[in-house]
C-alpha cells in the first residue's frame, strides 16, 4: 500500500477515532498484516435518502478493557454478560434518544479485540441488526421529527455502562459530529389521492364517505418515505371495501408475507380440526399425542402442556422468542433440520407454570402444526384449502416450508391483501362467511378474549392466537382484535366499529415497523374512516 495513503489513514483514525462513513464508497482490501481499510468519511447525511450510513467506533480500548475500568474486579466473561455501550443521539446538542445496548448486542469476539468495530446504521440492503433497530428507535424517538427539513448537528456519544445491582456508567469516551437534514425522496404524484378501486375485487364497493384529505396525506408520507416499507392498505366497512392502496411495487396480485400473522391461521385451524372431531378439545395434552419419554428432558409439565396453553402462549417450555438466550427461541429452532423434535426435547421452565404467564413461543406453533397434520386425514394442508380457502374464494396463496416439507405454521403464509382482509371479516362476522359457518362462535370468543395479560412493553392482552388492544383518537378508546406479523403486518377487526383493516408492510426485523403502523392507524387511518 501507498505509504502516503497508509500515513493518511493513521492520521484520519488518531483525529477522528469516533466518525460516520459512506457505505458505498466503503473499500475492502486484503486482510493481510501489511494492509488496511480504506474509507470515504462523510461529513453531511439526508434522512430522507436510501443512502447506507455506518459508524466507526474506536475508544482505543476494546469493550471488554472499558468495562475492566469499571469495576476492576470482575472477570471479563461477567463483564460482558452484565455490561455494553450505551449510545446518546443529540439533535443540536439536545439528548433526543439514548439507548443502553443489551449484553447480545455486538459479537462477543469483538468485545474481546481491541480494533476499530464498523457498524451499519442505515442500510438498502441489511435488516435484524442490533445497530439498525438502534437508529431506528432513534427516528421514531423523535430523531426524525425534530430534525426536520433543515440542516441540523446530530451528535452521537459512545460511553460504556454496567448493571451490578445498579447502573454505573463511564464517562464520554468519543463522539461524532454529522450535518442531517431531512429532505424527502421523489414521489410518484399518481399515488397520492386514494387510489382508485379498480373492478374484480370479489367485494362489493363501499358508499361510505371518508376523509380524503387525510389519506392523501397519508399517501404522500408512505410516498416519501416518512412511514418506509408499506406496501398495502385495506379498509373494509360494514362489509364493503372502502379503500385499498398499494405502495412500494406491490398491486392487487401480489402475495404478501405477513409472517406471524400466520400464527391466528393456525389457531383457526385447531378450532375447525375440534369442530369437526379430528380433536377432542382445547384441554387435550402433549401426552395425548406424543410418547414425550422418547424426548429429551422429560417431565409431568411436559405431559400436562395443554392445547389451550400453546394457544395463548403460556405453556412452561424454556422458550421466549424475545429472549436471545432462550434455549427455545425461533431463531435456535430455524438452524436444526427436525423443528418438531427440536420443540419437543426443550427443556421445561421451573420458574412457570403451564397456562400462567406469556411469552412468544414460535416453536409451540410448530408443536400445534404437527399434531393438525397428525390428527386430519390428508394432513393440514388439504385441509386448509378445503374449509378455509376455498369458502372463502381464496386462490392465490403460498405457504412457507418447514423441514420434511410441511407447511411452518408459526409464519410465512402469503395472501393478497384482500383475502387477508376475507380472513378478518369472517371473524369481524362471528365466523360466518355468505350465510355458511366455519368457525364456531365459541371459538371466536376464545381468540378474543383477555386471557392472558401482557408485559409491560406490549401493552394489552392475548386470546387463543389473537391480540387485544385499543387505539385512542381524540380522546376515544376503539378497541381492536388482531393478527400480527413481523414488519408492521397487520389485521385490525374492531369491536365496536364496523371496520375491518390490513395493512401488509415489509419493515423485518426493523424497530420502527410496529410502531409506525400505531401511528398510520391513530392519526390517519382511524380518523378517516370511522
Amino acid at each position: 500500500m501507498n505509504r502516503c495513503v497508509k500515513l493518511l489513514f493513521a492520521i484520519l483514525t488518531t483525529l477522528f477515532p469516533f466518525t460516520f462513513l459512506q457505505a458505498q464508497h466503503l473499500v475492502f482490501l486484503d486482510h493481510r498484516p501489511d494492509t488496511a481499510v480504506l474509507q470515504t468519511y462523510i461529513q453531511s447525511y439526508n434522512i430522507g435518502s436510501a443512502q447506507d450510513l455506518y459508524v466507526r467506533l474506536n475508544t482505543g480500548k476494546s469493550l471488554v478493557e472499558e468495562l475492566q475500568a469499571l469495576a476492576p474486579e470482575f472477570p471479563k466473561d461477567e463483564l460482558i454478560k452484565h455490561g455494553n455501550y450505551q449510545f446518546r443521539f443529540l439533535i443540536d446538542g439536545k439528548v433526543i434518544y439514548k439507548e443502553d445496548l443489551g449484553p447480545g448486542a455486538i459479537l462477543q469476539k469483538d468485545k474481546l479485540i481491541n480494533k476499530p468495530l464498523d457498524v451499519v446504521l442505515a442500510s438498502r440492503t441489511r435488516s435484524g441488526l442490533w445497530s439498525i433497530n438502534l437508529w431506528d428507535r432513534f427516528l421514531s424517538g423523535g430523531g426524525a421529527a425534530v430534525s426536520g427539513k433543515n440542516t441540523s448537528n446530530l451528535t452521537l456519544e459512545l460511553r460504556v455502562y454496567l448493571d451490578n445491582g445498579g447502573l454505573v456508567y463511564s464517562g464520554l469516551l468519543a463522539k461524532g459530529i454529522l450535518k442531517v437534514t431531512t429532505i424527502p425522496q421523489a414521489i410518484d404524484q399518481t399515488k397520492i389521492a386514494p387510489q382508485v378501486i379498480q373492478p374484480g375485487s370479489g367485494w362489493e364497493l363501499s358508499k361510505a364517505k371518508y376523509n380524503k384529505a387525510l389519506i392523501t396525506e397519508m399517501n404522500t408520507k408512505i410516498e416519501d418515505q416518512t412511514y418506509r416499507l408499506i406496501n398495502g392498505i385495506v379498509v373494509i366497512k360494514d362489509s364493503q371495501l372502502l379503500l385499498e392502496e398499494y405502495f412500494n411495487g406491490e398491486k392487487r396480485e401480489s402475495l404478501h408475507d405477513p409472517r406471524s400473522v400466520t400464527k391466528s391461521i393456525t389457531g383457526t385451524l385447531i378450532g375447525m380440526a375440534i369442530q369437526d372431531g379430528f380433536l377432542k378439545a382445547d384441554q387435550q395434552q402433549l401426552k395425548d399425542f406424543y410418547p414425550l419419554k422418547d424426548f429429551q428432558n422429560y417431565s409431568t409439565t411436559k405431559d400436562s402442556v395443554k392445547l389451550a396453553d400453546l394457544l395463548t402462549m403460556s405453556s412452561a417450555f424454556d422458550g421466549n422468542d424475545d429472549a436471545n438466550v432462550s434455549p427455545g427461541s425461533e431463531d435456535n429452532m430455524q438452524e436444526t433440520s427436525d423443528y418438531i423434535k427440536f420443540a419437543l426435547n426443550l427443556p421445561m421452565d421451573p420458574k412457570k407454570t403451564n397456562g400462567k404467564q406469556w411469552s412468544y413461543f414460535t416453536a409451540g406453533m410448530i408443536i400445534l402444526g404437527d399434531i393438525l397434520e397428525k390428527s386430519i386425514p390428508g394432513g393440514v394442508e388439504s385441509y386448509a384449502k378445503r374449509k378455509l380457502f376455498d369458502p372463502l374464494g381464496i386462490d392465490q396463496y403460498e405457504w412457507f416450508r418447514a423441514p420434511k416439507d410441511q407447511p411452518y405454521m408459526g409464519g410465512g403464509l402469503k395472501l393478497r391483501a384482500l383475502d387477508f382482509a376475507k380472513y378478518g371479516q369472517l371473524y369481524k362476522n362471528g365466523g360466518l362467511w355468505k350465510g355458511q359457518r366455519l368457525i364456531a362462535e365459541q371459538w371466536i370468543s376464545k381468540s378474543f378474549d383477555h386471557l392472558q395479560t401482557l408485559p409491560p412493553d406490549r401493552p394489552g392482552f392475548y386470546g387463543y392466537l389473537f391480540w387485544n388492544k385499543a387505539f385512542n383518537v381524540n380522546g376515544k378508546a376503539y378497541e381492536v382484535y388482531y393478527a400480527s406479523g413481523n414488519g408492521g403486518n397487520k389485521i385490525y377487526i374492531f369491536k365496536d366499529q364496523p371496520l375491518v383493516i390490513v395493512v401488509n408492510a415489509s419493515a423485518y426485523g426493523r424497530g420502527f415497523a410496529h410502531a409506525q403502523v400505531d401511528q398510520l392507524m391513530e392519526q390517519y387511518i382511524i380518523p378517516a374512516v370511522r
